[in-house]
């Protein structure tokens, strides 16, 4: 069998961490099934056009006019095939995601495609299985479902509705946004939710001695519920919250934070981080005591697997995907925008936190998200459909 995988967002050298899922999953299905597998790289950030940030674009534009089209194996059964191509918003003629297809004249016909998002991926796949009379199927990640630009006076645009509803199967990462999908597009969808990689996020020994501390990682935005952060850490130290909170990422919120930091004498508890690669990231699951989500809208959420993965409890708002990670056996959920509750569940998280089982959480983790068992489920969906 031979799959192409079209995902949405593709990482470059400028941002490595764009779309870097799409490509984890890419090759731990290809680490565990026999299938081959192409992946395609079309420049999906690397020559995207945005009229908001005209001097980017025209370096976008240079780059492109000097790129080739290469293919480069990645694991033995699986290839990355680039084909650059200029994009730009979908409002836009499509966002010139229509042209893309006549460009992939040159591939191999594969027997089934694997689109990751429905815009553009999924229309993409559309078309090329149109093309080719193969079928498809589409992994919707997108919260909120759909995203506002693809909402034309309370009607969701055929750019999302024309793929979900052609597609042999959508599969949606939580029942959130399963539901989502139901009520705004009428499709039925398969609750497959993400994978994590349990070979390289793994529990450290603990350090003895050292100050109680939560972790958060997220971009800085208001969406991501760092605001709420702050202030119910701030709260809870009132409170006699004895910890310190490591806050990974960066956004146009850094500068509010710091303002809020000083107004609440936090500058010896609350540490801002930066932007962290994987690996540091890896060290601050690590290092930490509870990891903590904060946000006000989630489809799914990887960081949680990525902490239980280091057998930490989490503490997470309850915003959608969450739902359905986060237990009493793994954490607490709490209600989103309500920064007082959440300062009572960081204060009642340290009190607890000889209840939770480091080893049990990784247990769970690995038995329901490792790659083995998501990539398993992905595959029994390309056999049976297929197989009619």
């Amino acid at each position: 069998m031979k799959v192409l995988i079209i995902p949405s967002w593709y990482p470059y050298p400028q941002k490595p961490t764009a779309g870097r899922f799409f490509l984890d999953q890419a090759i731990a299905l290809s680490r565990n099934s026999n299938y081959e597998y192409e992946i395609l790289n079309w420049g999906q950030n690397e020559y995207q056009l945005q009229i908001r940030h005209p001097f980017a674009a025209v370096s976008k534009i240079v780059n492109y006019l000097t790129a080739k089209t290469e293919t480069r194996n990645i694991t033995p059964n699986l290839k990355e095939i680039k084909i650059p191509h200029l994009t730009w918003t979908s409002r836009l003629f499509y966002g010139n995601i229509k042209a893309l297809v006549k460009k992939l004249d040159s591939l191999s016909r594969p027997d089934i495609i694997h689109s990751y998002v429905t815009f553009p991926a999924g229309f993409l796949a559309f078309r090329l299985a149109e093309k080719w009379k193969i079928p498809y199927i589409i992994s919707e990640h997108s919260g909120p479902f759909p995203f506002p630009e693809y909402v034309i006076r309370n009607k969701v645009s055929k750019k999302i509705t024309l793929p979900l509803h052609n597609a042999s199967a959508v599969l949606a990462v939580s029942r959130f946004l399963q539901a989502q999908i139901l009520s705004s597009c009428s499709v039925q969808s398969i609750v497959i939710p993400n994978l994590v990689d349990t070979d390289f996020y793994q529990p450290a020994d603990k350090e003895e001695g050292k100050c109680f501390s939560f972790f958060s990682l997220s971009i800085l935005t208001y969406a991501k519920g760092v605001m709420d952060l702050v202030d119910a850490f701030a709260l809870a130290v009132q409170k006699g919250l004895d910890a310190d909170l490591y806050i990974g990422g960066d956004g146009y919120l850094r500068s509010k934070i710091k303002q809020k930091i000083t107004k609440y004498h936090l500058e010896h508890r609350l540490h801002l981080l930066g932007y962290l690669t994987p690996q540091q990231a890896l060290e601050q699951y690590q290092k930490c005591d509870c990891y903590i989500l904060p946000s006000h809208i989630e489809s799914f959420s990887l960081v949680l697997l990525e902490a239980m993965a280091c057998g930490k409890p989490t503490l997470a708002t309850d915003c959608g995907g969450p739902r359905d990670i986060v237990t009493p056996e793994t954490g607490i959920l709490i209600p989103p925008k309500k920064p007082f509750l959440m300062a009572e569940a960081m204060l009642k998280m340290k009190e607890n936190i000889n209840n939770y089982s480091p080893a049990r959480i990784r247990e769970i983790c690995i038995t329901n998200y490792s790659p083995p068992v998501i990539c398993k489920k992905i595959t029994a969906i390309y056999q049976n459909i297929l197989q009619k």
